[in-house]
């Protein structure tokens, strides 16, 4: 998809070639925007860290869908999961992931 990007200064040089240099201008330019704007886009997005695993959960945001004996279920990213807290954690209340510990999640109060 990003390989895409550099056709657009082919497509204005390509309006030189057809169009009078007034016209050609005039749809050159919000062209050259658009490429700055998508090559901006897609720059920031490659440069975001990639989060899998572990390193992925943590400081997520979770919200608890009911109590257990030992903890609570929490629902992250459309998954349910074990999770215990310190405090005691009533259900739809926001929380956040702050560690795994055997497959169970590890989490805190979200502070308002």
């Amino acid at each position: 998809m990003c390989h895409i990007l550099f056709l657009f200064p082919f497509v204005a040089l390509l309006l030189f070639f057809l169009l009078p240099s007034g016209q050609a201008i005039f749809l050159s330019i919000p062209l050259f925007l658009v490429f700055m704007w998508l090559a901006w886009v897609t720059w920031k997005d490659m440069r975001r860290p990639v989060a899998t695993g572990i390193e992925g959960l943590m400081g997520g945001k979770a919200q608890v869908v009911s109590r257990t004996k030992d903890g609570a279920k929490v629902l992250l990213r459309g998954e349910l999961w074990d999770a215990v807290c310190s405090e005691d954690l009533s259900v739809r209340e926001t929380v956040r992931v702050t560690g795994l510990d055997r497959m169970k999640l590890i989490v805190r109060k979200e502070s308002h």
